[in-house]
């Protein structure tokens, strides 16, 4: 079920797991962070243990606070205990990245792997160390993606198709999910 977290006030009822996709949040700083009664739906469902994703944007808007264009800075979800900030350019995390993970998380085992790409003007003051990102040519790489058994949240824009298995594994903890967080 499709939501907007500009646009509605409420979550759509019975949800069992949220993905918080890319986009520009940026642009919608102010909106986001006046829609107080969604902030409060999401920071509910998630402490209730409700698996979640989120990528790039989402992931920004998740954060406790994040810059708008100008440099303002605007209350947010919270559940990311950072600033999202933005930044003069691309800067080095940018471009296709294949992606593994250093431990058990939502997405499945110790050493899953996957593709993804990075590309934004913004930066956080904590983009997590659960996985490793590298380019695919080089030997470059840097940590990212705050992951547990219940979420995966961070720069990267997941490509699911790479390894099907992630996403039914993430599928699979949303079905067995219920509003009491077990």
């Amino acid at each position: 079920m499709y939501f907007s977290p500009v646009w509605d006030r409420h979550l759509p009822e019975n949800l069992r797991g949220l993905i918080f996709y890319g986009g520009y949040p940026e642009l919608y700083a102010e909106e986001l962070s006046n829609n107080s009664e969604m902030i409060s739906e999401i920071q509910s469902l998630i402490e209730g243990g409700v698996p979640y994703l989120a990528e790039c944007g989402g992931f920004m808007y998740l954060h406790e606070s994040m810059q708008d264009m100008e440099g303002k800075s605007y209350k947010m979800v919270g559940v990311i205990k950072s600033e999202a900030y933005k930044t003069s350019s691309l800067g080095g995390r940018f471009g296709y990245i294949e992606l593994k993970s250093k431990d058990k998380q939502i997405f499945g085992t110790a050493d899953m792997e996957f593709r993804g790409h990075e590309f934004h003007y913004f930066d956080s003051t904590s983009c997590g160390d659960d996985f490793i990102a590298s380019k695919p040519l080089t030997a470059r790489g840097w940590y990212c993606i705050h992951a547990d058994e219940k979420s995966a949240a961070g720069f990267p824009h997941f490509h699911y198709y790479s390894n099907p298995q992630m996403i039914a594994n993430f599928l699979e903890k949303c079905a067995s999910f219920n509003m009491n967080g077990e």
